[in-house]
């Protein structure tokens, strides 16, 4: 036969933003070698007819660095089309790492993403040294393709060991990270990552190493890859603030490299900023400089009890009783004394990520019978069916079920019309899926498929066209991944062959599917028929199928590149 896979009849949306066409793609030996009317025979053909081709989904923002070597698909990626992954996001790496020092990198992961200890002890494989050592242990392990940044976080323990996250770096530890970052990047890493967020520590309470770096440091850092000419820099400064955009535009202008920057979305609190955010990130383009904000295509849900919670982290009284042992903490929240330091928390002005709207608050799932009838109303509702002060209700209704009631939150995203125009702007990257992360608060595994869903079918904010080169060629293009995010002849074939008339997200459900039997979230898809990863289905009608095509996506600098 002349071709390994033929895809026979489909609607070809190439990545490019062109206006999509009907044709065959052909593949041989993982690349696509012919597009158009193709008259020769595969060893398998796939009948396309009726539905849209395009290339794979690139999740660039995710921290999969752990979950990769348990679950080699980095599910539930491959059920929204996704093909690649980039991992290592806002600092946080499992390499480089001394032997000593794993459980320095597991308490940042612990908390600031939200992963279970037990999931990170029972299932991380440890073993490596450098981050070319990690690269090179997930070797043709892997079903969907990954490439890493280098994270900030672990190259600052590994030279300063537990002194990162008491001070600054001297002169000569800035030239030993830059020594680390510089091993990496020639490794094959993607791009280097810090992490500023004040709202970030480790689970120990003391901040994320990255947090103590000072502009020299920093700078220094990044230069690195200014000077090899290669990379992006993946950065996180907590609380969006216009001054940020100096910073990002020194950055720019310093490295000459893309500068990735979190996040620009619509938040309640603030429902201007991303307005005043898109005006503030224009003229560092119109200079001919890079500064992408990363926006998500969907509210950022996030689901928690009073068991298991970092909502509240930015109040003071509230972080610390979280901290607390729980049977401690369940007698806390019944002291009239701390419910008045909660409230004053709350009534404090000063700007914060969480709303103070408990009419966007939702009780998800009681654990009670005679509390069904909350399910799915907001904390106030709720409130207001009990003849109480939300606060009281909702302390009191979680009191009641021993802090099991499981409620839901969004900060972000809920205006359509601001997300619209979010979407459709040439300054944004689109995904901020957090995938592996926070996986007992949310999953946003089908930010793609709800942008192809929400935003394109059901309220026509964007093309297909658009809409699909925002979830390929322009990752891979910012990334540079080459022979990557287009169909064209000589590209890698990664595909996604989906239904435009259904394709869709899923609500997220619970899974028991982690190291020893612990519960994550995953999500479901509609509509995606096929994903192709290096001309072979991993997912086709409705499962995985078993084979492993995966593979790394070094960076420019890395060996045999």
């Amino acid at each position: 036969m002349a071709y390994d896979l033929l895809i026979k009849g489909g609607r070809i949306y190439d990545g490019s933003g062109m206006p999509s066409y009907m044709g065959d793609i052909a593949v041989r030996d993982r690349r696509i070698v012919e597009i158009g009317r193709i008259r020769d025979g595969a060893e398998r053909t796939i009948d396309a007819e009726g539905l849209a081709v395009s290339p794979g989904f690139i999740d660039h923002h995710t921290h999969m660095d752990a979950q990769i070597f348990w679950d080699p698909y980095a599910t539930s990626e491959p059920q929204h089309g996704v093909t690649s992954i980039v991992m290592g996001n806002c600092g946080l790496t499992l390499a480089p790492v001394k032997p000593n020092d794993h459980d320095a990198l597991v308490k940042s992961f612990v908390r600031v993403e939200a992963m279970p200890r037990s999931v990170l002890e029972l299932g991380v494989p440890w073993g490596w040294h450098s981050f070319g050592d990690y690269l090179d242990a997930l070797e043709g392990k892997i079903g969907v393709n990954v490439g890493g940044l280098v994270g900030h976080i672990a190259v600052r323990q590994y030279v300063m060991g537990e002194e990162s996250v008491e001070r600054a770096a001297t002169p000569k530890e800035i030239e030993q990270m830059k020594r680390l970052v510089l091993e990496a990047m020639e490794s094959g890493a993607l791009g280097f990552s810090t992490n500023r967020n004040e709202r970030h520590m480790r689970e120990d309470g003391k901040p994320v190493g990255s947090r103590l770096a000072d502009d020299d440091e920093l700078f220094a850092l990044c230069q690195v890859l200014g000077d090899l000419n290669s990379g992006v820099i993946e950065t996180i400064l907590g609380r969006n603030k216009i001054e940020h955009f100096k910073f990002y535009d020194q950055l720019a202008r310093l490295t000459g490299r893309p500068i990735l920057w979190q996040s620009l979305q619509h938040r309640w609190v603030e429902p201007s900023l991303w307005r005043e955010q898109l005006d503030a990130v224009a003229p560092i383009f119109e200079a001919g400089y890079q500064a992408y904000g990363l926006s998500h295509t969907v509210p950022l849900v996030r689901h928690f009890s009073l068991k298991n919670c970092q909502v509240f982290d930015e109040f003071p009284t509230w972080k610390a009783l979280m901290f607390l042992p729980v049977d401690v903490r369940r007698e806390a929240f019944k002291e009239p004394e701390t419910r008045k330091k909660m409230r004053a928390d709350l009534a404090d002005p000063r700007p914060t990520n969480f709303h103070r709207r408990w009419d966007v608050v939702q009780v998800e799932k009681p654990v009670k019978q005679e509390n069904q009838r909350y399910a799915g109303k907001s904390v106030a509702e709720m409130a207001s069916m009990r003849g109480q002060d939300p606060l009281d209700a909702f302390l009191d209704l979680s009191l009641e079920e021993d802090l099991g009631t499981v409620f839901c939150n969004a900060n972000n995203g809920g205006d359509a019309t601001a997300m619209g125009e979010i979407l459709r702007s040439p300054y944004v990257l689109m995904g901020t899926s957090d995938a592996g992360a926070h996986v007992q608060f949310g999953a946003d595994f089908g930010y793609g498929t709800t942008l192809l869903g929400l935003w394109v079918r059901e309220r026509q904010l964007l093309t297909l066209e658009h809409a699909i080169h925002k979830l390929t060629f322009h990752i891979a293009s910012v990334y540079g991944l080459e022979g990557r995010g287009l169909l064209r002849p000589g590209y890698a074939a990664d595909l996604v062959i989906f239904d435009p008339k259904t394709v869709d997200a899923h609500e997220p459900e619970w899974a028991e599917d982690y190291p020893g039997n612990t519960k994550r979230l995953i999500q479901r898809s509609e509509g995606i028929h096929y994903t192709i990863v290096n001309g072979r289905a991993i997912w086709e009608d409705g499962r995985l199928t078993g084979e492993l095509p995966g593979q790394l996506l070094r960076g420019s600098s890395g060996v045999g590149n």
